[in-house]
């Protein structure tokens, strides 16, 4: 343990040291006040310092103000030494940030009592510290978990959505790939039989009904049919592959009516029994920058909600607007359903809340899709009457403001964690 022994008195200075010696304590002189606490100022700094009240420079009790006001090096204990024991003193040096004092002539046994009481205030100190710093180190790997763990429920909300409209999806796979196979088929076997070349001869001298051959034009026209089924195909599949495996999972330009005919495709085997998602986008004067596989999983979440509400309902109907308002990118999806009850709304961005019944859904969705939108910057809201439907609104800012509201919370972070 270092001490640090400050008085202007050589006598006392002496028997000081000599008396803390004794003991095996390591003792660090200084003769006046800036002396001390250019001491206390430098690594490795004493954990005790015995402090005369009167030296010239700074005096103990300004030096006790001045290591309360910094104690970003560590915790100092402070004991004045002093002549005076009278009791408006000993609190004035109290109250300026000393920890004990001691009266001048000292008792050695009283001087050995006062420094042990500082040595395990000392040590209680930084068996304080190493606990906070163990604490916040421990902090930070739960918020790291925490993250992760947000994460998985994303990936595993994602999953869940597809995994609802997998049998749906395949019959919409299967589909243009029927159509396509049996295109091809045709044309494969029409062609080897009778080759490119001398297809219109042979075409021309068959005339029987029964031996149907298609024509020419027959022939282009399955070509079409079977590029559009291919195309098809391929904007199904792609559109599964990049919700699902979160291509595109960066922030970037977004492509609003890009993510709105994903998210529409995704949810056609909801959908197409009910009606038709009808859409109407506007120009946008501003960039907006997000992560386009999340503001689409926004909007199957969304979609798929309002079909699930119009089941059973006559004339449904499903409008989703993407329009330009109050310097904000506003999406909203309406259906005319049967609406959410008050009791309901209260709750509905709770996790784990859902109205479905047992085994159709998670609860997960909104709080997720409100999280997104949040971590984007902007808010998800709802609005339901009851026998009039339902509308939510994916509220989502500028590039600039965006931009901005990051470098807010990074240097609200920074600051949380200096004053820590």
């Amino acid at each position: 343990m270092r001490i640090l022994l400050a008085d202007d008195d050589q006598i006392t200075l002496r028997l000081l040291e000599n008396s803390l010696r004794r003991s095996n304590y390591e003792t660090i002189l200084a003769t006046d006040g800036e002396a001390a606490w250019k001491i206390l100022t430098t690594p490795p700094i004493p954990e005790i310092a015995l402090l005369d009240w009167m030296m010239p420079g700074l005096d103990g009790t300004e030096i006790c103000q001045r290591l309360r006001t910094r104690n970003k090096d560590g915790f100092v204990y402070a004991i004045l030494v002093t002549s005076n024991d009278r009791p408006e003193d000993i609190t004035a040096g109290l109250d300026a940030g000393a920890n004990d004092y001691i009266t001048k002539p000292f008792d050695k046994d009283e001087l050995k009592s006062r420094i042990a009481v500082g040595v395990r205030v000392v040590s209680y100190e930084k068996s304080l510290k190493a606990a906070n710093e163990k604490l916040l180190s421990y902090s930070l790997q739960m918020e790291t978990l925490a993250q992760e763990r947000a994460q998985q429920l994303v990936q595993a909300d994602r999953m869940i959505s597809l995994g609802t409209m997998a049998a749906g999806i395949a019959h919409e796979i299967n589909n243009p790939l029927t159509i396509a196979q049996g295109n091809v088929t045709l044309m494969k076997n029409f062609w080897n039989h009778f080759g490119e070349s001398a297809y219109s001869e042979k075409f021309n001298q068959t005339k029987s009904p029964e031996n149907f051959h298609p024509t020419p034009s027959d022939v282009g026209e399955m070509i079409l049919t079977t590029e559009k089924a291919i195309k098809r195909l391929r904007n199904i599949v792609d559109g599964m592959r990049s919700f699902s495996h979160g291509q595109g999972g960066e922030v970037e330009l977004l492509d609003q009516a890009a993510c709105l005919k994903d998210a529409i495709q995704i949810c056609l085997p909801k959908t197409k029994h009910l009606c038709q998602v009808r859409s109407e986008i506007a120009d946008v004067p501003f960039r907006v920058m997000a992560n386009s596989v999340q503001i689409t999983q926004i909007l199957v979440n969304l979609i798929a909600n309002a079909a699930d509400a119009l089941t059973g309902t006559s004339k449904a109907s499903i409008t989703i607007k993407i329009f330009p308002e109050n310097n904000l990118l506003k999406i909203t999806v309406q259906d005319n359903g049967p609406g959410i009850p008050n009791e309901s709304l209260k709750k509905l961005w709770s996790p784990f809340f859902t109205t479905k019944p047992k085994g159709q859904g998670t609860g997960l969705g909104l709080s997720i899709c409100l999280k997104i939108a949040q971590d984007h910057g902007g808010d998800l809201r709802v609005k339901s009457e009851i026998g009039h439907g339902t509308t939510f609104t994916l509220l989502l800012p500028p590039e600039t403001e965006h931009k901005k509201q990051l470098q807010d919370q990074v240097a609200e972070h920074s600051s949380v964690t200096l004053n820590t």
